[in-house]
């Protein structure tokens, strides 16, 4: 399938939060693993980083890369879903500001 082809969709999502703690809570392990499930991020959060989502267990959720970041007011990330196999066949960019 072509990008031409593919479904698009758009959530939104708004927080009332400071820019810096919105970052905070995307990029620091303590809290992403309070808002995502008991999960963990890891990565360099810098552009052209690999991004991935890993449970407890060590198994992963969901991998990606950084596609454009500019802390604390944007970042764009590549995001593949690992665990459910219709899912995984596709690629999602997600971006926050």
């Amino acid at each position: 399938m072509n990008a031409a082809n593919r479904s698009r969709f758009v959530y939104v999502t708004f927080i009332r939060t400071t820019p810096p703690n919105l970052w905070e809570a995307l990029t620091e392990p303590q809290f992403v693993r309070q808002y995502w499930f008991n999960t963990t991020v890891e990565c360099g959060w810098k552009k052209g980083s690999p991004w991935k989502m890993v449970r407890p267990d060590g198994s992963l959720t969901d991998t990606g890369e950084i596609l454009e970041i500019d802390p604390p007011r944007r970042m764009v990330i590549r995001w593949q879903n690992e665990w459910n196999p219709e899912l995984k066949a596709s690629s999602i960019r997600w971006t926050a500001r």
